[in-house]
């Protein structure tokens, strides 16, 4: 009979001893971890289950213009408004939680997407929904209400194309702004100031802790761990309320066109106004998506800014640029006279008419700005050529941006070349014949026409239009002063000459000088145009006018550019004056049109 080897069973035992051992010691090392090396990052772990964050969001910046007696008018500023929010969990449980919303409100469905932690699943709800959501619903389902700012604009369609609108991010635009905190439901500039200010106006939102339970549901608050947000920077804009107000009213619902105003010395925006016109408030109304969509879909475009966005055959207006070119070069003085109008002009086959068809006889060069005498500018045209003509236009800021500070960006509008012409059949004296007095290929936006007229009176600088942190540059057109002194001279004719087409810019107290243009465009009845500065000897304010299918210049678009002036120097508004057959005959008239051209005075 055998015995068990004691000493084998000893090393048997110990080494079972030193198994456990290992397995202790192990387990001791993983309880050290866990509780001592780790602690700090599990106890944070627990923290975020345990406490939520909540944004705080920014207040949107002030957005406001120059009013009476250094008081600013606020055209754009937030208000608070109620969201309700959903605090994401597991997807069966929010969507349990909508559909409990959705019953206690007698909301229809409620659309929402999970991205985020917290979601916006109704916004801009009424006081009753806020009630129902705190008493009823928020201690069963992680359901909370949030104060966000809605931006609102208290004048409605004043100025709406320059301050321009909000609209929700969408998700391509979220991704790309994404570093910059955005988030789902985030509103964001559009449009116009709004837009080019974007990162100025929105400020920092802020973070607020609150403590929730295992359904997400809101317990308690941490108030001293709050970061409070920044709200964004307000911006006092160039604008002149009175002025602005005024180039409204004065461009009526009724009418379709464009009023600009600026400060010849500087190019600050003193008025912008376009026709037809939006309401901005429609874009962050949740209740005004019927409205949002008929703006989105009207054919007579109400969004667009015809003030930068449209461009125009300027008629009349532009006859100065052919009288500084004459001056500047030498081909005539101030005295000079061509053989008299009598009505009309033959070139060749083709015969050009003035806008006064019994002719306005031997002129010289003021008188015939005064007059807007079509057949001096036709033989002045004839004698400058195209190129000299041209490089004057040019220098004027014809087919050159602004450099204005809005989006969308402006149209450039077209100053034709020989090339252009080259690609459209050729290059022939009656495009000259157009050019000269504003017609044919030429385009240009109602901004860049307040800022010709500003260049006309402030010395020959090309100002930069500009609504917010004026810019420093100006450019110099190389005119001479002795020359804009007399087209400035010949502006003034027009407006206090017996033959002026601009008598109803008249104003008691204030020197103008401007000029009236009445542009035919196809399609539609003749446009009417008016450029203006005032007062003459120090000019102040610097006026383009464009009313499309207008008529006469002096007469629709002069009444026009005078309620602005009159607002802008703090003058009661005259009485309209009867019109005046003698002025509309003036302004009247049309030319013979060439291929792919259109004609007009």
């Amino acid at each position: 009979m055998e015995y068990p080897d004691p000493n084998r069973h000893g090393q048997h035992l110990r080494g079972l001893l030193v198994v456990v051992g290992l397995l202790f010691l192990i387990l001791f090392l993983r309880l050290f971890y866990l509780q001592i090396a780790s602690s700090a990052h599990y106890a944070q772990k627990s923290e975020e289950n345990r406490i939520a964050q909540k944004r705080i969001k920014a207040r949107r910046g002030l957005i406001l213009a120059r009013g009476t007696n250094g008081v600013s008018e606020i055209l754009a500023r937030s208000r608070p408004t109620y969201t309700v929010t959903l605090t994401r969990s597991k997807p069966d449980n929010d969507a349990r939680a909508v559909e409990a919303l959705s019953l206690a409100t007698g909301s229809p469905e409620i659309r929402y997407t999970r991205s985020g932690r917290t979601i916006r699943v109704l916004r801009d709800v009424d006081f009753r929904t806020v009630s129902l959501v705190l008493e009823r619903l928020s201690e069963d389902w992680p359901l909370d209400v949030m104060v966000e700012s809605e931006r609102d604009y208290p004048y409605g369609p004043l100025a709406a194309h320059l301050l321009g609108h909000l609209g929700e991010l969408q998700e391509e635009e979220l991704q790309a702004l994404r570093y910059k905190n955005y988030t789902p439901g985030d509103f964001i500039g559009k449009t116009g100031i709004e837009k080019v200010y974007e990162d100025l106006l929105r400020g920092e939102d802020g973070v607020a802790y609150i403590e929730v339970d295992a359904m997400n549901r809101p317990q308690s608050e941490f108030p001293e761990r709050e970061q409070p947000p920044e709200p964004g920077r307000d911006l006092v804009l160039t604008l002149d309320y009175k002025t602005q107000r005024a180039a409204e009213r004065a461009l009526s619902d009724s009418m379709t066109g464009a009023v600009v105003a600026l400060n010849p010395q500087t190019g600050a925006i003193l008025a912008l106004a376009s026709r037809p016109t939006f309401d901005p408030n429609v874009f962050v109304s949740f209740q005004a998506q019927e409205e949002r969509r008929r703006l989105l879909q009207d054919s007579s475009k109400p969004l667009l800014n015809r003030a930068t966005r449209e461009h125009y055959p300027p008629g009349s207006t532009v006859k100065m640029v052919a009288a500084v070119a004459a001056l500047e070069t030498g081909i005539l003085d101030t005295l000079g006279t061509f053989p008299g109008c009598g009505g009309s002009l033959r070139v060749g086959s083709t015969v050009f008419h003035c806008a006064r068809k019994e002719g306005h006889g031997v002129l010289t060069l003021q008188e015939a700005i005064e007059a807007s005498c079509n057949v001096y500018f036709y033989h002045l045209g004839q004698s400058l050529g195209f190129k000299a003509w041209r490089d004057y236009a040019e220098r004027l800021g014809f087919g050159r941006p602004t450099g204005i500070d809005l989006q969308p960006e402006e149209e450039l509008g077209n100053l034709p070349t020989r090339k252009y012409y080259e690609e459209r059949g050729g290059w022939a004296l009656g495009h000259m014949m157009n050019l000269v007095i504003g017609q044919g290929a030429l385009l240009a936006t109602p901004m860049q026409m307040a800022r010709y007229t500003a260049a006309l009176c402030n010395g020959g600088y090309l100002v930069t239009p500009h609504f917010y942190a004026a810019p420093p540059r100006r450019e110099y057109t190389g005119i001479s002063a002795s020359t804009l002194e007399k087209v400035k001279r010949a502006m003034r004719r027009v407006i206090y000459g017996d033959q002026g087409t601009g008598r109803r810019v008249r104003i008691e107290g204030v020197e103008v000088a401007g000029k009236s243009g009445t542009a035919q465009a196809p399609g539609r009845n003749t446009d009417a145009w008016f450029v203006a500065f005032a007062p003459f000897d120090r000019p102040e304010i610097a006026v383009a006018v464009v009313v499309e299918g207008g008529g006469h210049g002096g007469v629709v678009a002069g009444s026009i550019a005078r309620k602005v002036l009159e607002a802008y120097f703090g003058k009661e508004p005259e009485a309209e004056v009867a019109a005046d057959s003698t002025d509309a005959a003036r302004e009247e008239g049309s030319l013979m049109r060439l291929p792919g051209a259109t004609a007009g005075t």
